[in-house]
C-alpha cells in the first residue's frame, strides 16, 4: 500500500516547478545569519557616536527598479554582498571587534558572496531556458543600479577612511550595512 502512495509522491513531484533554487535557499538563510551577527556587533550604541551619524543617501531609485525588475533582485544581492565584503576587509577594521567575531563577519560575507553567486547564476539560467529570445540579459537601468550602489558605497568607504577607522565610525558603518542587508532580504522574499 505505502508503494501505492508513493507513486503519486514521485508522479506529484516531477510536476511541480521548484519555487527557488536550493541555491537560493541558503542565501535566504545566509543573509539572516549575517544581518544577526551583525546586530550582535552593535547591541549597544554609544552616545558619544551619536554626534557621528551619517546619512549614506541609500539610493531609493534602487528599490524602484529591483521592484519592477525582479529578475536581477539575484544579481544586485551578489553585488551588495561583494561589496559588504570589501568594507569589512579593510586593513584598519580590527577597532571593529576582537578578531575573532571580524573573522566571523568576513567568513559570513565571503559564504554570502558565494552563494549569491551560485543563486544569481541558476536564475540567469532559468531565465536563458524559458526566454530565448532575450539578447542581454541586463538593461541599461541595471547598469545604473551598479552604479548607485557603487557610490553608495563609495560613500560608506570614505566615511570610514575621514573618521580614520574609529570604533563610532564601525558602528554606525555595521548599522547601515545590516539595513541594507535587511532591506534587500526583504525583496529576496518577496519574489
Amino acid at each position: 500500500m505505502t508503494l501505492k502512495y508513493l507513486w503519486l509522491v514521485a508522479l506529484v513531484a516531477l510536476y511541480i516547478s521548484p519555487i527557488q533554487s536550493q541555491n537560493c535557499v541558503y542565501l535566504d538563510h545566509t543573509i539572516l545569519e549575517n544581518m544577526k551577527l551583525l546586530s550582535s556587533i552593535r547591541t549597544t550604541f554609544p552616545l558619544r557616536c551619536l554626534k557621528d551619524i551619517t546619512d549614506f543617501e541609500f539610493p531609493q531609485e534602487i528599490l524602484l527598479y529591483v521592484q519592477h525588475v525582479k529578475k536581477d533582485i539575484k544579481a544586485v544581492t551578489y553585488h551588495i554582498s561583494s561589496l559588504a565584503l570589501i568594507i569589512f576587509s579593510l586593513k584598519d577594521s580590527i577597532s571593529l571587534a576582537t578578531e575573532e567575531r571580524l573573522e566571523r563577519i568576513r567568513s559570513g560575507l565571503f559564504k554570502q558572496v558565494q552563494q549569491a553567486r551560485e543563486c544569481m547564476v541558476d536564475e540567469e539560467n532559468k531565465n536563458t531556458e524559458e526566454d530565448s529570445t532575450s539578447q542581454h540579459p541586463h538593461s541599461e537601468g541595471f547598469k545604473a543600479v551598479y552604479l548607485e550602489l557603487n557610490k553608495y558605497f563609495f560613500r560608506i568607504r570614505k566615511f570610514l577612511v575621514n573618521k580614520k577607522y574609529s570604533f563610532c565610525a564601525w558602528k554606525i558603518v555595521v548599522v547601515e550595512i545590516r539595513r541594507c542587508f535587511s532591506i534587500f532580504y526583504k525583496l529576496l522574499n518577496m519574489n
